[in-house]
């Protein structure tokens, strides 16, 4: 397909639709990066038009819009179904809106009858259909409102009614919270008629909810064209772009059989023959109307004749009231889809319908004869209830709420009960007719709504932003009744290498594992919780009067987490052993910190933890932010260092038995703009915890290489080597043998000149991919250093098969000779023999003395380096001393 001429409905004006659907369109493009997505914004007749000339491929519009399409033009099954986001939160469904003036006598739907209602369009879903649905569903007909269609857009609707022209307006929800919200309609002008809040929903709405706007091509899209754009519906949910947007993305299609049967209810298209305007069916039935017209002065004749009968038949009429009475119960009984009955005066049940023996387990005929309250009567209602229900049907004839009551096999349900009484020609009550929904599967729903918003999916605990409000009624709790409580924020050391080894489904496996253990370890009271990822949250209320006593409740809580999550936790065939590190945060009445704070606070002390090597408690305390704190800015300064150029490269004399310098181990030193040096020992260990020390390491490697190269072109220089230390990030990383080939390349440098030391703990992991690395580095030439040798697990194994050049002594063994203990010049001789023996070359470190020097030299070592011979070095400073 050349393009892909997508169409969308606007009930809004144009810039605020562009606006929320630009982000979406783009999204949507780099999912389709071979097909341009051309987007064609259109009210409804022109939409129509567009499907009808064939001139566009696929359209996003309302469900009763497209149920119509559907039929008449052959659209496709419904792709996907649009996520929108209203204040922060993703919803699937929405419903219409009925707005009154503030201070209008409006109350019910009921109230509308004979009121100016202001429409935009005669197919608009949620600002036509369901509210006519609602009405229709309460017994007032369409031809009691006087319609006023504005048209396209609904924020004209909205306009009509403030502008006086009508007395309520049918919208789409939300519309009136986005108008006030950006400053059109002020907050207390306008309300909600027949206001609904549904948990979990973020706007009113006046009517049940339907499925959010489907997604459909049209007959000529071929099939792998039609996958193609379902797929990228269903994966730009996932686009940083839309995680802020008014939409969301798109789920898998939602079911629009209720808007199906909605329509029907309502016969309208395309279940129903629209009507026509006057102008159009003057234009069609201009010849017929002729003849009628004709015909219409002789039926006036008759109707002049009929009339005098209908005088005397009028007498006859009432007379036959309770027959017709009779047959309205009837119809209203057998034609209606939810549970109806009919009661004489005193409430004896004389007709029930199917719906109702549905709903309640009892058949018409165990349920005739009784009251509804023999058969349904749940006792969750008090006699104030009751006494309030009959006084609004004495007074007003009618009454309608939700009441909860008990079917046959003694379950108790909720329905929505609307009561009305029927009387005679005399104005005297003959009968009750009570219709009822039931309302379980809505209660179902608006639970899972629920759920969703305030529970974690995963592990069943409190959810960000449940523990958040928890969180703000404890400090307000704590406050009040001057008591201490605590947070403990909960991280699961090395959990990402779960997930690395063992695969994401293991990971949410050992997460619910986790969050089971954790709500089995905490008391009844406390709030237990998942933040996000691997990091979960404890809340301790606030019942200790003094601080020190919810510190040891904190902290037992916290030794029986540690505890319950050491056990073993089974995955497949297979176990998990986890450990724990836990930050605790106090609260009370000494301060006024909010739960942004408390979290900060409780967030700063698990961190602390981490840096003492996991797997602990730690309480927060002010000083401890602030070495963290001063730890992240040299962590940004490091950063900025290495791209801004203020890293130096040292150097230290490595000189062999004649004391001449044959080489140089490379050290880095930063110096900052104000000329202050930062000790290696503070940024080294950051830059290899953060992972700073890759392009630091890059840096020294590229920095070595290029002097090597200056030193080519001086004949004093050409023949010394140069070090480079290799940290175990590095080794690990990737490529390394591609990089130092590249470096030597780029520079044009001989690889024997360049050694690499490389510490021992990296080959602890892995050794074949610790030996396919080395052999890699040696096949280009490079030479190889063993550094701190005898310092770790030292194995005589891979010291004999990896390809080492160089072994150096540790200078911790160096800096004990002389000291006359034969077990450290036990261990140096017996490195140094080893070394001779594998045909290695032995270098010391750390020599500061000349009895040192004397020690190593007679017993064999090749090379020495230490603050005897020159401490590290500018590159200038050591090129001087190495000519001389």
């Amino acid at each position: 397909m050349a393009e892909l001429r997508l169409g969308i409905l606007i009930y809004r004006p144009l810039e605020v639709e562009r606006q929320d659907w630009e982000p979406v369109i783009a999204a949507l493009q780099r999912q389709l990066p071979h097909v341009p997505v051309q987007p064609h914004w259109l009210a409804y007749s022109d939409l129509e038009i567009a499907v009808r000339a064939r001139r566009l491929d696929a359209l996003i519009t309302n469900p009763a819009h497209y149920v119509a399409l559907r039929h008449s033009e052959g659209l496709s099954t419904a792709l996907a179904t649009l996520l929108r986001r209203r204040q922060g939160i993703v919803t699937v469904g929405f419903g219409g809106t009925v707005l009154v003036a503030a201070n209008s006598p409006l109350q019910r739907w009921q109230d509308l009858r004979g009121r100016r209602v202001a429409i935009p369009h005669e197919e608009s879903l949620e600002g036509w259909y369901l509210q006519r649905h609602e009405l229709q569903r309460r017994g007032v007909s369409s031809d009691a409102i006087d319609w006023i269609p504005v048209g396209m857009l609904h924020d004209r609707v909205v306009q009509a009614l403030l502008d006086g022209q009508a007395e309520a307006a049918f919208v789409r929800d939300g519309l009136w919270e986005a108008m006030v919200a950006s400053g059109r309609i002020a907050p207390g002008r306008l309300r909600v008629l027949q206001r609904q809040d549904l948990p979990g929903y973020p706007v009113a709405v006046s009517t049940p909810l339907v499925p959010e706007w489907p997604v459909a091509v049209l007959p000529h899209v071929d099939d792998d064209v039609r996958r193609q754009l379902t797929l990228a519906l269903l994966l730009i949910r996932d686009d940083a772009a839309l995680a802020t947007g008014a939409i969301a993305g798109f789920v898998p299609p939602q079911g629009y059989a209720a808007v199906e049967n909605l329509l029907r209810g309502l016969r309208v298209r395309p279940f129903g023959v629209p009507q026509l305007t006057w102008s159009e069916t003057m234009r069609a039935n201009a010849k017929p109307l002729a003849l009628i017209a004709s015909a219409v002065l002789t039926l006036l004749l008759l109707m002049l004749i009929l009339l005098a009968q209908k005088r005397r038949l009028r007498q006859s009429l009432r007379e036959n009231t309770a027959l017709l009475d009779e047959l309205s119960m009837l119809a209203k009984t057998f034609d209606s889809n939810q549970g109806v009955l009919i009661t004489d005066a005193q409430g004896r049940i004389m007709r029930a319908n199917r719906a109702f023996e549905a709903i309640t387990g009892y058949t018409a005929a165990e349920s005739i004869g009784h009251t509804p309250g023999e058969l349904l009567h749940s006792g969750h209602h008090d006699a104030a209830f009751y006494r309030t229900m009959w006084q609004a049907l004495i007074e007003h004839g009618r009454w309608e709420g939700e009441i909860r009551n008990r079917r046959k096999d003694g379950s108790i349900y909720p329905e929505w009960l609307s009561i009305s009484a029927v009387g005679d020609a005399s104005g005297r009550t003959r009968y009750y007719v009570a219709v009822f929904s039931d309302l379980t599967w809505r209660k179902q729903a608006e639970a899972q709504i629920e759920n969703l918003a305030f529970f974690d999916p995963l592990t069943g605990l409190a959810n960000r932003r449940l523990l958040l409000d928890r969180m703000q009624q404890a400090l307000s709790q704590a406050r009040r009744s001057e008591r201490w409580g605590a947070v403990l924020f909960v991280d699961v050391d090395r959990f990402k290498t779960i997930n690395d080894t063992l695969g994401h489904d293991a990971g949410d496996a050992v997460l619910r594992a986790i969050g089971e253990r954790i709500r089995a370890a905490v008391r009844e009271q406390d709030t237990p919780g998942r933040l996000g990822g691997d990091e979960f949250l404890v809340l301790l209320p606030a019942t200790f009067d003094r601080r020190d006593d919810a510190a040891l409740a904190a902290r037992a809580v916290a030794d029986k987490l540690a505890a319950a999550l050491r056990a073993p936790i089974p995955y497949q065939d297979q176990t998990v052993t986890l450990t724990l590190s836990i930050g605790i945060a106090l609260y009370g009445n000494d301060g006024d910190a909010d739960t942004t704070e408390l979290l900060k606070a409780a967030d700063l002390a698990m961190y602390s933890v981490k840096q003492m090597g996991r797997n602990g408690v730690a309480f927060f305390d002010p000083e401890m932010e602030a070495a963290i704190r001063a730890r992240h800015a040299l962590q940004r300064a490091l950063a900025h260092a290495i791209e801004a150029g203020e890293l130096r490269l040292y150097l230290q004399p490595q000189v062999d038995a004649r004391g001449r310098i044959v080489g140089a181990e490379a050290l880095v030193r930063w110096q900052r703009t104000d000329g202050s040096l930062v000790s290696p020992a503070d940024f080294i260990p950051l830059a290899e915890e953060t992972g700073l020390i890759l392009p630091l390491g890059d840096w020294v490697l590229q920095q070595a290489a290029a002097r090597l190269r200056r030193w080519q072109d001086d004949p004093h220089l050409a023949g010394l080597r140069l070090a480079v230390n290799i940290s175990a990030k590095q080794f690990h990383g990737p490529a390394l043998s591609q990089r130092v080939l590249e470096a030597l390349t780029l520079h044009g440098v001989p690889a024997h000149r360049l050694e690499l030391e490389i510490t021992e703990s990296v080959f602890l992991e892995d050794l074949e991919s610790a030996r396919a690395m080395l052999q890699a580095l040696d096949a280009q030439g490079v030479s190889l250093a063993l550094d701190d040798f005898g310092t770790g697990y030292s194995s005589l194994a891979y010291l004999a098969e990896l390809p080492f050049d160089v072994i150096k002594i540790d200078q911790r063994f160096v800096a004990r000779l002389g000291q006359h203990r034969r077990q450290d010049e036990a261990v140096v001789t017996t490195i140094i023999t080893l070394g001779r023996k594998l045909g290695m070359q032995v270098l010391a470190e750390g020599v500061e003395t000349a009895q040192q020097a004397d020690y190593l030299l007679n017993h064999g070592c090749h090379l020495l380096q230490g603050y005897h011979y020159g401490r590290p070095m500018p590159v200038e400073q050591f090129e001087m001393q190495a000519r001389t």
